[in-house]
């Protein structure tokens, strides 16, 4: 009879000692990791083959605290003649769109600086005077790497403006004339962030 009793002792503190709760980690529920969006227009100012160049667009992301990813668009806005045709009556058409990279170092601070990289495809093209679409069209990929400095204007607004270079690759020169120097160069950017920050 003892044996069986204490044989009964052991096995109830065994499986009281299994079954006391443990604490179940996983990867997104860390307490340290803070997920949260923000999204906005920017724009850059750079050259098209020699000329100013305005380019118009946006983008949104998903932020993991410092760091964030998503997408973007950007297009041309202003008009360029085609001088290395010599047919300034037709313009220059320029957009891409992608993905979205960047890191926000000591975003808490009230001025602080955001590094991010727009990887995307496009299109560049020639388009005519009063046409809407390119007659001629020449797919391109987009590498542009951008420093800015940002303000924390409210706790869900950021101002950002900074440098930017375009790096333009892909470009057939037989199609149009137009080499991927013609396309590339450095510039200023200039983002309205809206978010969870």
């Amino acid at each position: 009879m003892k044996k069986a009793t204490f044989l009964l002792v052991i096995l109830t503190v065994t499986f009281a000692a299994f079954s006391q709760d443990k604490e179940y980690q996983t990867i997104f529920d860390n307490k340290e990791l803070r997920i949260s969006g923000m999204g906005g227009p920017f724009m850059q100012f750079t050259g098209v083959a020699g000329e100013f160049a305005h380019m118009m667009g946006g983008g949104g992301g998903v932020l993991l605290n410092d760091f964030f990813f998503g997408g973007y668009g950007l297009g041309l806005t202003n008009a360029i003649p085609d001088y290395v045709n010599n047919n300034t009556n037709n313009r220059l058409s320029l957009g891409h769109g992608g993905f979205w990279l960047g890191y926000t170092l000591f975003g808490e601070k009230p001025i602080h600086v955001s590094i991010s990289t727009l990887i995307g495809w496009g299109e560049f093209g020639i388009t005519q005077y009063e046409g809407y679409y390119p007659f001629i069209r020449d797919k391109i990929f987009t590498l542009a790497p951008t420093v800015e400095v940002e303000l924390n204007l409210t706790r869900y607004f950021r101002i950002g403006a900074g440098a930017s270079y375009n790096l333009f690759t892909g470009v057939d020169e037989h199609l149009h004339g137009y080499k991927s120097g013609d396309l590339s160069g450095p510039g200023g950017f200039l983002s309205f962030k809206f978010g969870w920050f």
